[in-house]
């Protein structure tokens, strides 16, 4: 996994397991910007939201989205990852305490 990828997953672990929000105002900590890609991610209550987009705006891909979340989501069982393309943007969401315990469990 590249440095800024593992950066953003340890960020994102260790304030979920802490209850800090996940929240935009902190953008940068969840950011990674790799290739031509922006990866953000924040949460609202229990729920984890990452959006994958292009810097160009150009639209994207799925199966380039999916390849760029899966050091992020390649541990949770595909079926409670949502994804949800949209025109400019590819969304995923899943449980805080779900991403949670597959990264617990995958170590």
């Amino acid at each position: 996994m590249p440095n800024e990828a593992q950066r953003v997953l340890q960020a994102l672990l260790e304030d979920i397991e802490a209850g800090v929000p996940i929240l935009l105002n902190n953008a940068e900590r969840y950011r990674l910007e790799r290739d031509d890609l922006v990866i953000q991610f924040e949460g609202e209550d229990d729920l984890l939201h990452c959006s994958v987009v292009r810097k160009d705006g150009a639209p994207i891909p799925l199966e380039t989205a999916h390849q760029a979340v899966e050091p992020f989501f390649g541990v949770c069982p595909k079926g409670i990852v949502w994804f949800k393309p949209a025109e400019h943007s590819v969304h995923y969401y899943v449980g805080h305490d779900h991403f949670l315990l597959a990264h617990r469990s995958a170590r």
